[in-house]
This record gives C-alpha cells, sequence and structure tokens, in this order.
C-alpha cells in the first residue's frame, strides 16, 4: 500500500518493485511514489502476475488552517485528469523553491557546489536529478567537506545527534522550523491543499486518502501524540477518509492511531513505506516491500483491506 521507487525517492526502479512483489506472491501492490501517480504499464504488468492493483500516489499537502505541511497517501481505481494537473503544478512550483534555496545556500551563505555536481551527485545515487528533493540538497551540499563543517557551526546549538544532514534539513528548509525564516527562498506556496487532495481524489475519483504516518509526521521532537489528538478532527472534517498504520510505529502511536481509527470510522491503510528493497528499518520510519507492524492484529488488516477493495472498487 506504501511503497517508493525512482520515480520519486526510492532506490529501485518500478520494475525491481514488480518483481519483489512476484517474488513476494503479493495479492496487491501500489506505487505511491511523490506526487507521481503509478503509471498504467505498471500496474498492467502487476495484472499479468495477477497481483491486483490502482492508481496510487503520495500527495505533499498543507493544512493552510494549522499552517502544517503532510503526505497524503492516496488511492482510485482511476484517478481523473484534473489531479494529474494539480500535481503537475505542484512539482513546476516545488522545483522552483528547490533551486531557489540550492543558489541562495551557494550565493548568499557561500557554500560550496554546483548544479552540474548536484545532478553527479545524483547519478552516483542511483536517482535521476529531476527526483531530488530539499533532503537531497542537505545530504550533497554535507558531502562537501568545507560545507559540511560550515552545516555544524550554523547547527551547533540546535544539534542533539550526529545526524546533521537531517538536522540541517529540518531547521533550515522546512517550512515549521527555528532557521527556516533565514534559509528560505520566497516562491509561491506550491502544495495542493488539504482540501484540494480530497476534491480531487475523494469526491471526483471516489478514491481514499490517507493521512500518511502519523508517527513521522507528527514527530515527538516538534509535534508529537498531544498535536496529533488536538488536530486529527480538523483533517476529517475535510473529509479525509483513512489513516495509515506506520510498519514501525510504536506500541503508543498504535494505541492512539486506533483510537482515533475507530471514533471517526477511519479507513486503516497500513505496511511500509518502502524506499528500498530489504532495508532494515533502522531510521524507525521506512521498511521493505510488504513489512506490517507485528503490533496488530491480522483480523484488522485483513477487515480494512476488504474495506479498501470495496471502496474502491478493485
Amino acid at each position: 500500500m506504501h511503497c517508493h521507487s525512482t520515480r520519486s525517492d526510492g532506490k529501485n526502479t518500478p520494475q525491481e518493485v514488480l518483481q519483489e512483489g512476484v517474488r513476494q506472491k503479493l495479492d496487491f501492490l501500489a506505487l505511491t511514489d511523490h506526487d507521481i501517480i503509478a503509471p498504467k504499464e505498471f500496474q498492467d504488468s502487476l495484472w499479468s502476475e495477477w497481483i491486483e492493483s490502482c492508481d496510487s500516489v503520495e500527495i505533499s499537502a498543507r493544512n493552510y488552517d494549522l499552517e502544517k505541511s503532510l503526505h497524503l497517501v492516496s488511492y482510485a481505481k482511476i484517478f481523473r485528469d484534473s489531479l494529474r494537473e494539480v500535481l503537475d503544478e505542484s512539482k513546476k512550483w516545488k522545483m522552483s523553491m528547490k533551486w531557489g534555496q540550492f543558489y541562495k545556500m551557494i550565493y548568499e551563505f557561500w557554500f560550496e557546489g554546483s548544479k552540474d555536481w548536484f545532478d553527479e551527485y545524483m547519478r552516483n545515487q542511483w536517482r535521476k536529478p529531476a527526483t531530488s528533493n530539499k533532503y537531497d540538497i542537505s545530504r550533497y551540499f554535507f558531502w562537501i567537506w568545507d560545507n559540511a563543517i560550515r552545516m555544524r557551526e550554523i547547527l551547533w546549538e540546535l544539534l542533539t545527534s550526529n545526524d546533521v544532514v537531517a538536522r540541517f534539513y529540518e531547521e533550515c528548509f522546512k517550512r515549521e522550523w527555528k532557521l527556516y525564516e533565514k534559509y528560505w527562498f520566497e516562491a509561491r506556496d506550491y502544495e495542493p491543499s488539504v482540501e484540494d487532495t480530497v476534491e480531487e481524489v475523494a469526491e471526483k475519483s471516489r478514491g481514499i486518502v490517507a493521512l500518511a504516518h502519523p508517527n513521522v509526521t507528527f514527530s515527538e521532537h516538534k509535534w508529537w501524540i498531544p498535536e496529533f489528538e488536538r488536530t486529527i478532527g480538523d483533517y476529517v472534517d475535510k473529509w479525509v477518509n483513512a489513516i495509515e498504520i506506520n510498519a514501525k510505529a510504536s506500541a503508543e502511536w498504535i494505541s492512539q492511531i486506533l483510537e482515533i481509527w475507530e471514533r471517526y470510522d477511519l479507513i486503516l491503510t497500513f505496511w511500509s513505506d518502502c524506499h528500498s528493497i530489504w532495508y532494515d528499518g533502522r531510521d524507525g520510519k521506512h521498511g521493505t516491500i510488504w513489512q506490517i507492524n507485528p503490533l496488530i492484529e491480522t483480523e484488522i488488516y485483513e477487515q480494512n483491506f476488504w474495506r479498501f477493495e470495496e471502496t474502491l472498487w478493485i
């Protein structure tokens, strides 16, 4: 239900993802790349192997009422073309912001680097430069020795771990964080609103919009469970109709998610948020294909998957 490929920020090609699904003898597999709908050819190839699929995508959206960016994993039997137009527009402005911040780091804050070097760096990661994001920019700058020193100097009082790249991305490039106001590049808001996403997916395409990995979106060092509990009603009011159980969610998070799931009669989506086949999950966020949270009863998965299929008419 939640898997990425080299079409966005995954490490494996769609064909490799497909082959792994066949090897695992899966009954269903959805490719949910960021802001890119799974290609029909991929779905056709799955169906030829007797694996069910559907239109699917992980949408970068924003709750403008709460000033919160988040991901909505979305599914439909067939998405309307208007959703593709929304995503294309979002990607265009997202690229504008990404490159604006990239060049601001170089020309205003004197970081070493160039777009050609960055493109080569991405290719060495087995990724197309066009699939890069601001986290990739953070990794690229840290890869250059002088920049790594500079990044530590910028973050010195904020560093609580050795993961300078993740902290730099969060503090300097993410809208909600402390240093964003200094390092941001002004561009128009590129993320579709939660309301627009729900309209395109749930209303026009009769699909499912799931709040992705709440244990990550509301991570404890910034939002955590109290913020999740306080704001989840707003997403339900905006007609988000599903919530995801991440494979790495803790028992505490699972208890909260299941309580919300039952309270609002949501559909439960699940599985691993796979970015790399055979990944060991050491980051506490991602797993490999078909990895589900062992703390959930099998009956809950089965009941919700039946409801998922019935809703989409698969």
